[in-house]
């Protein structure tokens, strides 16, 4: 018989070890892709705090080689476990969406392990168990993919574990697009960031490739003729809030087009073109330009930044083509002139304007009007020929010599354009360069400011500028849309295309459907047509990222208008307007970034109350327009405001930044911090379409109701974020999700 002491203290025991080992079962996955579950929940699941993950990402490599249509990848990944105790864990990883997924082989270790593949409504639920249990919503982005799973392995205390994966996918294509993908997405308050991060994708066998572009990732691109490429990406401590997307295109034009396009309901849609020319140009094809280098030898520029003007001038002689045209100009106090007139490019040309290079010696103050105005004069045409013409300017000053005024020299350089199309792109050595003038003039002229810091080398800087505008293939270009109407079109006018090089082109259309696309150019004197029939627009759906892209671009040229004009009440609308919309972070919306204020653990509802961010935001933009208006032209700080612009304005991959997601044509700011009685905290991310005095549905984490929203796809994105939400999902409308007390 038992006695009622001995009863209680089994009773006891057992509640201990009940405890101990549903610690166990909560702790949080590691929040990467692939996904270790240590180790698999239990349904139902309780309702507990989870302790902090025990496990650390060393190492995530992807190499994947795209053979034609089909792409092997290989995935390693180096999990290491730092606590006192063994780690065991079910290992998990969404596939890539609509993805023909076969031929999974995994080992750890080197030893193979059994694993199964399941069905999109298996792996719903296995999704939908793990984030009610853990109250982590990141998986349920993944909610209509399969699923890969294997059995468990154990981690022993200190031990790292390096697993292997290795399957074969199916590249999709769609409208002459292929897009190979990698779930990569962690979310953005993730405590296990990946220490070491690295993607590869070779491309093979792709005859006529020519687009390559991933939107959310800054890859480096090794062509490999016109039939493949190495695309590559890392990074330390990443913590990736978007799966890897690469998008490449074959052609058999010389210059490949395509489109992407996003079409919210009804609103007008959003398209992002990709032109891009074959990377072995013929020399016959490669267009012959007139070319002058312009450049600052006053005092400032003695010692080792003359040293590096001279080598970078000496490469821009020795990279131009036959066929070109070019001169050289010297100025300070007064101006030199290498030749009286335009050269052509030659062996003996090139190597008397090297040995007048290395002779060049710093000294005297700074004519700017004067040698701008030298520099255009060269570029008259003497025959009637349209090829393209350019000038580089190089100068690490303000003009302190002749006409020093910012709007005369302008003026002065407009009433002297020659009667051709002139790209003027200027290069500001320091910080004591006045970037009004700089920007203006490259703009006007349709070329583009560039800044040389003082920790970088002016050779390096300009040389690689130069690599990439040395071989253009087309001229004067112009696009025509056969089928549609768009407007709001950025870049404009649009640049110059080179071989190597792609053009981007963002903007807006009224109605989707098929369209036929036409670009024109000009090529040695020859106009070129090139035609794209068959491409589509979307009519609903598409890409989202094509949205926000086009928004950075607008608040770009924006905020150069607002530089130029003063804080006009319609452009500062206006950027309040596409920021809070599409989540684009400027010198003038840090209101989407303020650090939140940490909730009390004691005080979770009150703490975390949304606001709505549009007052704020109108005030803010209102006053850093104003103190950008009349900032100073020169210094440190202008040179940083003007590369903002400069970079907001030509944007080709999206930026992120903490606290601010954009996530399925929806755009959410972290407002705050929310902290539990048990102190786990959640981020309360809130819709930036959100007011106060909209009807608020609550619907608790977990709940049935949560899941049957979770089953829309949009929604799921949305509820991905965090357990802590406010999306407003209709006119007056918001839904607030929580966690429970």
């Amino acid at each position: 018989m038992v006695t009622i002491e001995r009863a209680r203290l089994m009773l006891a025991i057992l509640f201990t070890m009940i405890g101990l080992i549903v610690a166990h079962l909560f702790a949080p996955p590691v929040r990467a892709q692939g996904i270790i579950i240590d180790p698999w929940p239990i349904e139902p699941p309780l309702v507990l705090e989870p302790p902090p993950s025990p496990i650390a990402i060393e190492l995530h490599q992807v190499d994947a080689v795209v053979d034609g249509p089909v792409a092997e990848v290989r995935v390693t990944q180096l999990f290491r476990n730092p606590t006192r105790n063994v780690v065991e864990g079910v290992y998990i990883f969404p596939l890539p969406e609509e993805a023909a997924v076969s031929d999974f082989q995994m080992t750890v270790d080197g030893q193979v392990l059994e694993g199964k593949l399941l069905d999109k409504d298996e792996a719903r639920r296995i999704y939908e168990s793990i984030v009610r249990s853990r109250r982590d919503p990141a998986l349920l982005e993944y909610v209509g993919r399969n699923l890969f799973q294997t059995s468990v392995f154990p981690i022993p205390a200190g031990a790292s574990r390096k697993l292997e994966l290795r399957y074969t996918q199916v590249v999709g294509q769609q409208d002459g697009l292929y897009e190979f993908t990698y779930p990569l997405r962690t979310q953005q308050y993730s405590q296990t960031p990946v220490k070491q991060l690295a993607i590869s994708v070779e491309l093979r066998n792709q005859p006529g490739l020519r687009t390559l572009y991933s939107p959310h990732f800054d890859i480096s691109i090794e062509r490999k003729g016109d039939m493949g490429a190495l695309i590559g990406y890392e990074a330390a401590n990443a913590q990736p809030e978007h799966d890897f997307s690469l998008f490449f295109g074959v052609d058999k034009q010389a210059i490949g087009l395509n489109l992407l396009s996003y079409k919210p309901a009804g609103e007008d849609g959003f398209f992002l073109l990709l032109a891009s020319p074959s990377i072995e140009v013929a020399q016959e094809a490669i267009v012959a330009r007139d070319l002058v280098l312009v450049v600052d030898v006053s005092g400032s520029m003695q010692g080792q930044k003359m040293e590096q003007a001279r080598k970078a001038a000496r490469f821009v002689v020795d990279n131009l083509h036959e066929g070109d045209r070019f001169n050289l100009i010297a100025f300070s106090t007064g101006v030199r002139l290498w030749q009286n007139e335009l050269q052509a490019a030659n062996a003996q040309s090139r190597r008397e304007a090297r040995a007048w290079i290395d002779k060049l010696e710093a000294g005297g103050s700074t004519d700017i009007n004067r040698a701008l105005l030298e520099g255009l004069a060269q570029l008259e045409p003497a025959d009637k020929s349209a090829r393209p013409a350019y000038l580089l300017f190089l100068t690490d000053g303000l003009p302190t010599m002749g006409e020093v005024e910012t709007p005369r020299i302008i003026a002065n350089a407009q009433r002297n354009r020659p009667d051709r199309t002139v790209r003027l792109f200027t290069f500001g050595v320091g910080y004591d360069v006045n970037t009004d003038l700089l920007d203006l003039l490259s703009r006007d002229f349709g070329g583009r400011s560039s800044y040389v810091h003082p920790q970088q080398a002016i050779d390096e800087k300009l040389s690689q500028f130069y690599a990439g505008i040395s071989t253009p293939v087309l001229v004067d270009i112009a696009l025509q849309w056969g089928g549609a109407t768009v407007d709001e079109v950025y870049p404009f006018p649009l640049p110059d295309l080179f071989a190597g090089d792609q053009l981007v082109v963002a903007g807006r259309y009224r109605r989707g459907g098929p369209v036929a696309v036409t670009l024109r150019g000009t090529a040695n004197d020859e106009k070129m047509t090139f035609q794209y029939a068959g491409q589509q627009l979307a009519t609903s759906g598409g890409e989202p990222f094509v949205a926000r892209l086009w928004a950075t671009r607008k608040i770009g040229a924006l905020l150069e208008q607002i530089r130029r004009s003063g804080p006009v009440q319609e452009l500062v609308d206006a950027v309040v307007e596409l920021s809070l919309t599409y989540g684009v972070v400027t010198p003038y919306t840090s209101y989407l970034v303020v650090e939140p204020e940490f909730a009390a653990p004691q005080d979770i509802g009150a703490s975390a109350t949304p606001f709505s961010l549009r007052e704020r935001a109108e005030e803010e933009v209102h006053a850093s327009a104003s103190a950008a208006a009349e900032a100073p032209a020169s210094g440190e700080a202008a040179v940083a405001a003007s590369e903002a612009r400069s970079d907001l304005a030509n944007a080709v991959n999206l930026q992120e930044h903490q606290g601010v997601r954009y996530v399925a044509g929806k755009t959410f700011v972290r407002q705050s911090v929310v902290t539990t009685k048990a102190g786990q905290q959640y981020g309360l991310w809130v819709d930036t379409r959100y007011e106060e005095a909209m009807r608020v549905e609550t619907v608790r984490f977990g709940s049935p109701r949560y899941f049957t929203l979770a089953r829309d796809p949009r929604m799921a994105a949305w509820l991905a974020i965090s357990p802590e939400l406010v999306v407003v999902v209709g006119e007056g409308r918001a839904i607030r999700i929580t966690i429970p007390e």
